[in-house]
Formats: structure tokens, C-alpha cells, sequence
């Protein structure tokens, strides 16, 4: 049986740089392509091994290759790094990944199904929106002690004290700090 070619791509917007190595590892190519002519490129090979980094559009990229019959693994980025030769360009990230696919042990990334992606995109936006609301918690405890008012590290509890320190005339709040702290509980 013959083994398959093997392309590995360094993934990018507009611009992918693609190379192409034959059945027993020989470099054929390795130059950009756009992405309808990396697409028309890779249909003529059929059943290829390709290897990408797992970065951004790798998981879709590696979704549409494996339902063209292409057998995909993302390299995580870390590993492919130590593998580049020279500067980084993508003529050099698209020879590493090669070089880094090659190694044995080699851990690669499964590509995420739509589902996967789902949960993951909803997990990612609800820790940045936890992020956020550490964020301004803290913006509002210092701001808040530079009028000698302390909040305790719980949400609950700010929520629920800060309404009362904007309402309370004797605390020593100016009245642009108990705006700005308004606006802050606003956010």
C-alpha cells in the first residue's frame, strides 16, 4: 500500500502557506496559496495526510479536510515552534510543522466537532465575562478605599453593600464618586 502524501499547512486569513512533501518525505513545494486555490490544491490529492497548528480557522480548516477523506492533526503551537529552522516566516512554519508532525510521541489536538466548538466558544465568553466582573470589582474596592470604604472580596456581598454606601449622605463619598461608583455597579 502506498503511503499518502503529506501537506502541511501554516493557516492565515487570506494567505496559506502550503508544502508539499511526497511518500517518502521529500520536500515538492512550499509556497502561499489563496484559499480557493489552497482548497483546489489539496482536491487533487486524495485521502492526504495534512498537519496544521492548532490556532485560529483549525478546527474548521480541519473539519472540511477530513470531509474531503483527508486525515488531519493540528499540532499545538509550542511543539511546532521548536522545530522551525531560521526566522519566522510562514515558508519556515510550514517546514516545521512537518518537522514537528515527524517526531515520535508526538501529542497532536483533536479537531473539535461544531459541538465541541459550541460549548467551547460559550465556556471562553462566560470567563471573560467573569473576568470582567473581577475586573470592575476591583476598580470599585480601590476606588472605594480611597474614601475610606472597604468591600469585602465577595460579589454578593459589594452587590448588595455598594447601593448602601451611595446612599449613605455621611460616608465621605463626593458626589463624582458616588457617580463614578454608580456607574461602575451599572457595569
Amino acid at each position: 500500500m502506498n503511503k499518502p502524501s503529506t501537506i502541511c499547512i501554516d493557516l492565515a486569513k487570506n494567505v496559506f502557506q502550503v508544502a508539499l512533501f511526497n511518500q517518502h518525505g521529500k520536500l515538492k513545494s512550499n509556497q502561499k496559496m489563496s484559499q480557493a486555490k489552497m482548497v483546489a490544491f489539496i482536491a487533487q490529492y486524495p485521502a492526504s495526510m495534512i498537519y496544521m497548528e492548532a490556532c485560529g480557522s483549525a478546527h474548521y480548516w480541519g473539519r472540511y479536510f477530513q470531509n474531503n477523506k483527508h486525515h488531519v492533526h493540528l499540532l499545538p503551537p509550542q511543539i511546532v515552534r521548536m522545530y522551525r529552522a531560521g526566522n519566522k516566516n510562514d515558508a519556515n512554519d510550514a517546514l516545521a510543522i512537518y518537522e514537528a508532525a515527524q517526531r515520535p510521541g508526538i501529542h497532536f489536538v483533536s479537531v473539535k466537532t461544531t459541538e465541541q466548538q459550541d460549548i467551547a466558544s460559550v465556556l471562553h465568553l462566560r470567563e471573560s465575562y467573569i473576568k470582567q466582573r473581577t475586573a470592575v470589582a476591583n476598580r470599585i474596592r480601590g476606588f472605594a478605599l480611597e474614601y475610606g470604604i472597604k468591600f469585602p472580596l465577595s460579589i454578593t456581598k459589594l452587590r448588595a453593600l455598594l447601593p448602601l454606601e451611595l446612599e449613605d449622605p455621611n460616608n465621605g463619598l463626593t458626589s463624582s464618586a458616588r457617580f463614578v461608583l454608580h456607574q461602575l455597579l451599572n457595569q
